[in-house]
């Protein structure tokens, strides 16, 4: 059994919420974490343009996926970005809006970017 590279303790809690999603299993658990890197990325294209468009219940539903995805992964501070996010839109907020959405794509980014790492280092 090949071990694992050295990681943050971060890292290792990330891999460890990855791999009890995964039930254990390295290759659900790379799955996963390429599911959740897509469905990150589809989010934040589909927020930006419900901003664009001013599609606010859009912007909303959608921050309301993305803080239920992120719970699955116990982030706090992200889930709290989103669920501000949403209750903006739903409150048709434009200006807090417009200063969130920022925050939460910077987050989902760094997010997304971690997850990548993951899977170079099961690779």
């Amino acid at each position: 059994m090949t071990p694992l590279p050295m990681c943050t303790a971060f890292d290792c809690t990330l891999r460890a919420q990855i791999d009890a999603l995964a039930l254990g299993d390295h290759v659900v658990a790379r799955d996963v974490t390429c599911a959740l890197i897509e469905t990150n990325r589809a989010t934040l294209v589909f927020m930006m343009a419900a901003r664009h468009s001013e599609a606010w219940d859009d912007l909303g539903r959608a921050a309301h996926r993305l803080a239920g995805s992120l719970g699955m992964l116990q982030r706090r501070r992200e889930i709290s970005l989103a669920r501000r996010l949403e209750r903006a839109a739903f409150e048709r907020d434009a200006l807090s809006i417009v200063a969130l959405l920022p925050f939460v794509a910077e987050a989902i980014d760094h997010l997304n970017e971690q997850l990548s790492g993951l899977l170079t280092s099961q690779a």
